[in-house]
């Protein structure tokens, strides 16, 4: 592949200050204040300063300039205007940024700019006071009296990864003279971490020995940090504040302190000849243990196709390893200490078991999450989709009554779910389950998926609403996606109970029943897809299996009709469940 090109070109770092306490006080606010603050007072100036953005990383930016004097006179006029506004922030204090300015040599590979100059405008710009800016000793130099800013020297710093000290002046519009400032520029503490999973995908290791290569690492962990940052069942930390780390050894309980994460994914990129290995782990930053770890092994021709995979391979098993772990430090934790967050993770398995005997417990602790926080829209979610299970698997005599508190959380979950990929599909499923808009409910799944393409749980509620919508041959498309995604998901074998259910909509019993065997054999103890198998094997001409399969699914359960069926399946389209009840009635349902 063709080398990349270099340039020296000014460059400046932007970073929102207290960027990860703010989006845990209020995350919609802030987000609302950066992409404000971007549009007004970024997109909408910096052109006409001869710049130009070359990388966005949620909490700041990266941009690249025609000269010296066009940086530091756009990076001025920025922080002097959010200095006059005074624009409050969540949990009190205002909105501010801190800015670096470097003159770097740089890599150029198509609009994107990498290398040790990048690193050092990043480094720079974290000594920078909130609301100011730091920029090099040469740099102040070259101002001379071109500028009329009091630079105050901090004099030479140790920056991460930078082997030598570099000689720092910071300016701030209010003047350096305030406490506040001053004490800006001190090592800043230890984060105190999110009550909620927080994570930091740390820069690759270049294992090449091609110094040329290092850029393609990057570009990995920036797709892989895209990709997990749609993940909403926890908080990932942007690129710019990881990049800090980028060729430095530093123990991963360090990285848990500075960055206030509980998780960090590490890895490496290694070129022998033509091929690429690229490697992952997930890691606990408090205890250093790993979690999960992968390997992917490609073509070079095929390295942006390479990183799409591993940036998906990651996400895919990153969040289900993150969550079966949140639920052992939820269950670790004593009663009284217990937050809504922790018993929606303490509820989880008790949903993930699909048994008569777990859900009431399920729908007991989402119960008091919700009374810690009524408008939890993950709480209201999954309680409806508890509800749901007891309805859809026959495991209540009160069936409208379990439909009636269903839908009373479907309407609090609704009215506030936004752009959450997790509670869409926990809604989407509830909403299924208690005989709703099936439609609704595969736009519910559209919408998760468009949020968090690798949500394997997204396709596979998508795949039982197709079915359910007499859309075989594109539900088994989903489904096959889902399959794809969740190596480490709890619902594998729902999966495979979902493809049975299209292949019999497909007028293929003999099929289903494998499937639904198969099931069955990945879940011991597990009944109701029983009453499916039933089913099957009536239409596939076998009645002695069917009531047996059916005697097997009535057991211990409240009495069981042709009509409450109809009820309780009504979710399926009217010839979908014309050939359903036909089969529990050739099983001996009456």
């Amino acid at each position: 592949m063709p080398k990349p090109d270099r340039r020296l070109v000014p460059i400046v770092s932007l970073d929102v200050v207290g960027y990860s306490r703010l989006v845990e006080v209020n995350e919609r606010q802030t987000l609302r204040l950066v992409q404000r603050g971007y549009e007004q007072l970024v997109a909408a100036t910096i052109g006409n300063s001869n710049g130009k953005v070359f990388k966005t990383m949620g909490d700041g930016l990266l941009a690249e300039f025609q000269s010296v004097m066009d940086a530091v006179e756009w990076t001025t006029k920025l922080q002097k205007s959010l200095h006059e506004r005074q624009i409050p922030a969540p949990g009190g204090g205002f909105f501010q940024v801190r800015a670096g300015i470097v003159l770097a040599d740089v890599l150029v590979n198509g609009d994107d700019l990498f290398g040790n100059g990048v690193n050092l405008a990043v480094r720079v710009q974290s000594i920078a006071p909130p609301g100011g800016m730091a920029i090099t000793k040469w740099m102040h130099e070259y101002l001379g009296g071109r500028v009329e800013l009091d630079f105050h020297d901090v004099g030479p710093q140790q920056l991460k990864n930078i082997p030598k000290t570099v000689r720092l002046f910071v300016w701030h519009p209010g003047g350096l003279n305030e406490p506040s400032n001053i004490a800006a520029v001190a090592p800043v503490p230890a984060l105190k971490v999110s009550s909620r999973p927080s994570l930091v995908v740390l820069p690759f290791d270049n294992l090449s020995g091609e110094a040329d290569q290092a850029y393609f690492a990057d570009a990995v962990v920036e797709e892989i940090t895209s990709t997990l940052s749609r993940v909403r069942d926890f908080f990932v930390i942007a690129r710019n504040s990881a990049f800090a780390y980028k060729g430095r050894s530093v123990d991963v309980r360090q990285v848990g302190r500075e960055l206030g994460v509980r998780y960090a994914v590490e890895g490496s990129v290694r070129r022998v000849g033509e091929r690429v290995r690229i490697t992952a782990q997930l890691v606990e930053t408090d205890s250093g243990n790993h979690v999960w770890s992968t390997k992917v092994d490609g073509q070079v021709a095929d390295l942006f196709d390479l990183q799409d995979r591993v940036a998906a391979e990651v996400a895919s098993a990153v969040s289900p390893s993150i969550r079966r772990v949140e639920v052992e430090r939820a269950r670790a934790k004593r009663p009284e200490t217990l937050a809504a967050y922790d018993l929606v993770m303490r509820a989880l398995p008790h949903l993930w078991a699909h048994r008569m005997a777990e859900n009431p417990h399920a729908i007991s602790l989402l119960e008091k999450a919700l009374e810690l926080e009524p408008n939890y829209v993950l709480a209201a979610a999954l309680g409806a989709w508890a509800h749901g299970q007891q309805v859809v698997y026959s495991w209540s005599d009160d069936v409208a009554g379990e439909r009636r508190k269903g839908e009373r959380l479907l309407e609090i979950a609704s009215q506030t779910v936004e752009d959450d990929p997790t509670a869409l599909t926990a809604l989407a499923t509830a909403m299924m389950q208690l005989g709703g808009n099936v439609e609704q409910a595969i736009a519910f799944c559209d919408r998760a998926l468009s949020l968090d393409p690798n949500l394997s749980w997204a396709w596979m509620r998508l795949g039982f609403g197709l079915t359910y919508m007499n859309r075989a041959e594109e539900a088994l498309t989903a489904f096959e996606n889902a399959t794809r995604l969740s190596p480490l998901d709890p619902f594998t074998f729902n999966i495979h109970v979902g493809m049975g259910l299209a292949h019999f909509t497909a007028g293929r019993p003999q099929q289903a029943i494998q499937f639904a065997r198969r099931a069955l054999a990945e879940r011991p103890g597990l009944t109701w897809p029983y009453r499916d198998l039933a089913v099957y094997f009536a239409h596939h001409g076998d009645p002695a299996a069917a009531r047996d399969a059916l005697d097997k699914f009535r057991y211990q359960r409240p009495p069981m009709t042709l009509h409450s069926a109809a009820d309780t399946l009504r979710f399926m389209s009217p010839s979908l469940l014309s050939r359903y009840l036909q089969g529990l009635k050739m099983a001996g349902l009456e």
